[in-house]
C-alpha cells in the first residue's frame, strides 16, 4: 500500500505526538508506514480500518493508499 506524505505526517502528529518534524522523520514514517501495511488487505476502493498496533487510529485508504490518519471517536469526510 502507498503513503502519502499527509498520511505520513499526520501520524506523526497524531500518533507520535510530534509538534515540529523534519522531512527526514516524514520520510522515516513514510518508510514505516508502507512496510506496516505491507501485508493489509483491503476488500473495498475506499474504507477505513483500524491501524495496525495502534488500536485508537483509523486509517483512512482509497485505491491502495493511504490517504490520512485519524483517532477513531473523531468523524471524518
Amino acid at each position: 500500500m502507498k503513503v502519502t506524505v499527509h498520511a505520513a505526517q499526520r501520524f506523526l502528529e497524531r500518533v507520535m505526538r510530534k509538534s515540529t518534524y523534519t522531512y527526514r522523520d516524514v520520510n522515516f514514517s513514510m518508510r514505516y508506514l508502507e512496510k506496516l501495511l505491507q501485508n493489509v488487505v483491503v476488500s473495498s476502493y475506499a474504507k477505513p480500518f483500524v491501524l495496525p498496533g495502534f488500536e485508537n487510529y483509523k486509517a483512512i485508504y482509497r485505491a491502495n493508499t493511504l490517504i490520512t490518519i485519524v483517532p477513531k471517536g473523531e468523524a471524518h469526510v
